[in-house]
This record gives structure tokens, C-alpha cells and sequence, in this order.
């Protein structure tokens, strides 16, 4: 794999102008078995409203050969090292064309594209639209705005469109949570935000974000701090207490 790899539609258009409703990104560090699941579910729904964005991390696994297979699905991929996930991330968030933005991993799947809301929204000028995703296909996660943002990150990221123009960037410091960090910033920057009961996206859980680690917490609750203070920090312990224990007990 030849590090600075590029390819895509993108390379070989003469027409750079295009300006597409949504910009879907996809982040990957050695994801050559993962990939092509993600990749067929996005490119089954894409059309000429939908732009496909890929960053690998430099991988040495075939990810590499393997978006070369996709070169004429992809609008545009990179594979070259990078910062970590949120600094890649951003990567793709510069080279997006798009009026909304979705993130998706590589073991997820794109189930439907909204359209009509998505249009809907431009027209109004939101910036923020959420959608439920199906977590393992056991159960739905049910986006929410509002106070409950403050002490949970209740727009989840597989669901949740961001308005490319007015989008602050991810803060390469984290390495769960920037995802959270950025909900929360926009939430207290007054953005408007619209919520929907349709299925967008099947999330698999598992990875980092996953994992119970006092490091990973410690960046949660320290989002938290940062954005809204030390005094919401003993509801969002309990609440994060109370969630551990419904998963382990099964209740969701």
C-alpha cells in the first residue's frame, strides 16, 4: 500500500461544482472485512443527491486495494495516516460537498436516506436532524434534544445528519466522546434541531466506545464538565449507573 493513496468519481470529474443533499463519511483503520457490507449498503440507496466519502488511517490490511475495487462508487477516499479518529474525521468533514453530513462506521449498515426531511430541513435552515437507529436489530435508539443532551449524548451518530456549513469541528483530543463534545457545543450555540421516528441506519455495537474503562469515562463525564459544569456531574454518574445496569440486566 503506497502511503497518500487517493482515488474516487471525484478525481476524474471535470465538473467540480456538484453540491449534493448529504455527505456520507466513513472513518476506517484496517477495516478490509468490514468494509464491503457498509459499501454495498450505501451504494444499493446512492444516487446523485448522495456523495460517498472513505478516510483510511494508512491501513496495510487491503483496505487500501480494496477501496480501488469501489474507485468508480466512491466520490472520493484517502488512505494516509492520520491524527486518530476525530482528526480523520474532520478530514472527511473538509472534503465533503454536501448540505447535511452522516457519519457511519464500517460495521454498520445504511438502511434508508430521508430525503423529503432532509430537504425539508435545508429549506428551514436546521441544523441538526436526527433519525432512530437500530442497535444489533434487538432494539432502537430514540434520538432527543433538549436538557437530556446534557447528560447523555441522546443523538446518536449513526442517525443524526449535521448541516455541513455551520459545523464546528471535532476536537482531535478525544478518543471516544468528540462526537458528544460536538452535540453538546451546538446545542448550547442555540442550533436548531429536529428529531424523526424513521429507521435510518443498523448500528453493531462493539469497538471502543463500547467498552467500560475508567479512562473512556473519564473523557465522558469531562465533556460534560467542559461544556455544562461540575454541578450536572452526580445526575449524569447516576444516570450512567442506571443504564449499565438495565444493559446487564437485559431491559434494553
Amino acid at each position: 500500500m503506497i502511503t497518500g493513496s487517493k482515488g474516487g468519481r471525484r478525481l476524474k470529474q471535470t465538473d467540480q461544482t456538484s453540491h449534493p443533499l448529504v455527505s456520507i463519511i466513513t472513518v476506517v483503520f484496517r477495516a478490509r472485512q468490514d468494509l464491503p457490507g457498509l459499501l454495498d449498503s450505501i451504494i444499493r440507496l446512492k444516487d446523485d443527491s448522495v456523495e460517498l466519502i472513505v478516510v483510511d488511517g494508512g491501513s496495510a490490511d487491503g483496505t487500501c486495494e480494496l477501496l480501488r475495487e469501489y474507485d468508480s462508487q466512491i466520490d472520493y477516499w484517502v488512505s494516509e495516516p492520520d491524527g486518530g479518529i476525530y482528526d480523520a474525521m474532520n478530514k472527511g468533514v473538509a472534503a465533503a460537498r454536501g448540505t447535511f453530513l452522516l457519519h457511519l462506521n464500517a460495521g454498520d449498515r445504511l438502511l434508508s436516506i430521508p430525503h423529503r426531511e432532509l430537504e425539508q430541513a435545508a429549506l428551514k435552515n436546521i441544523e441538526v436532524v436526527a433519525f432512530r437507529v437500530s442497535i444489533d436489530g434487538h432494539f432502537e435508539f430514540e434520538p432527543s434534544r433538549g436538557i437530556a443532551l446534557r447528560l447523555n449524548n441522546t443523538l446518536h451518530h449513526q442517525g443524526t445528519f449535521f448541516r455541513r456549513e455551520t459545523f464546528p469541528a471535532y476536537d482531535p483530543k478525544y478518543k471516544v466522546f468528540g462526537d458528544f463534545d460536538v452535540n453538546q457545543r451546538l446545542a448550547i450555540r442555540g442550533a436548531e434541531m429536529e428529531v424523526f421516528d424513521q429507521v435510518v441506519a443498523l448500528h453493531t455495537r462493539g469497538g471502543i466506545s463500547a467498552i467500560s474503562d475508567p479512562v473512556i469515562d473519564s473523557e465522558f463525564f469531562g465533556v460534560i464538565e467542559k461544556n455544562y459544569g461540575r454541578h450536572y456531574l452526580p445526575v449524569a454518574w447516576f444516570l450512567c449507573k442506571w443504564r449499565g445496569l438495565k444493559a446487564r440486566l437485559g431491559l434494553f
